[in-house]
């Protein structure tokens, strides 16, 4: 519980992820109102869920190396990450259903806060924020409507695989970063 409250108490810190919730709705709400009937601002807000992902998870490495002290201060790298997650859901639930409920979708908030999981997920493997969020929104924005399109019986699968990111980030997270101490 204290590893939770400590990433909970770092993330709420971060003036980067206020800043992406406060546009994400901002954006999601001028989208809205110049909406016309019918159509769908959530995948607008998506992005902004996306982008908090990987920066909730890769800021560590930037910079003065933060990753470095938080490996220390809890060496158990599978229950960092799992703290990681939980923390973000916490901070991500919310604002999640604000941001659907202002998208007339209130049910696009578990999607949404999933999807802030696996851009964590993506965060941890790649540890650079801007070539995580650029491979998470490539993914999003063009591979995964490919993939629907022409293959659309995976579509199904589609939910497991953000979970399988997820495990394979926390993995290798734990290998790496324990192998070499960085």
């Amino acid at each position: 519980m204290n590893a939770v409250r400590a990433e909970v108490g770092k993330l709420l810190t971060l003036r980067s992820l206020a800043l992406t919730l406060g546009l994400t709705w901002a954006v999601t709400l001028l989208l809205d109102a110049l909406d016309p009937p019918g159509g769908s601002v959530l995948p607008y807000g998506q992005v902004g869920f996306l982008i908090l992902g990987v920066l909730a998870t890769a800021h560590e490495y930037q910079g003065g190396g933060q990753i470095r002290t938080t490996l220390l201060a809890m060496p158990r790298r599978y229950r960092l990450a799992a703290a990681k997650a939980v923390a973000l859901v916490v901070l991500a639930a919310p604002a999640a259903l604000l941001v659907a409920g202002t998208a007339g979708e209130p049910g696009g908030a578990l999607s949404l806060v999933v999807d802030t999981l696996v851009a964590a997920g993506v965060g941890l493997l790649i540890r650079r924020p801007v070539g995580a969020a650029g491979a998470v929104l490539i993914a999003y924005e063009i591979g995964l409507p490919l993939i629907r399109t022409h293959w659309g019986e995976v579509n199904d699968w589609l939910p497991l695989a953000g979970v399988l990111i997820f495990a394979v980030a926390s993995v290798v997270f734990a290998r790496r970063d324990g192998a070499d101490g960085s």
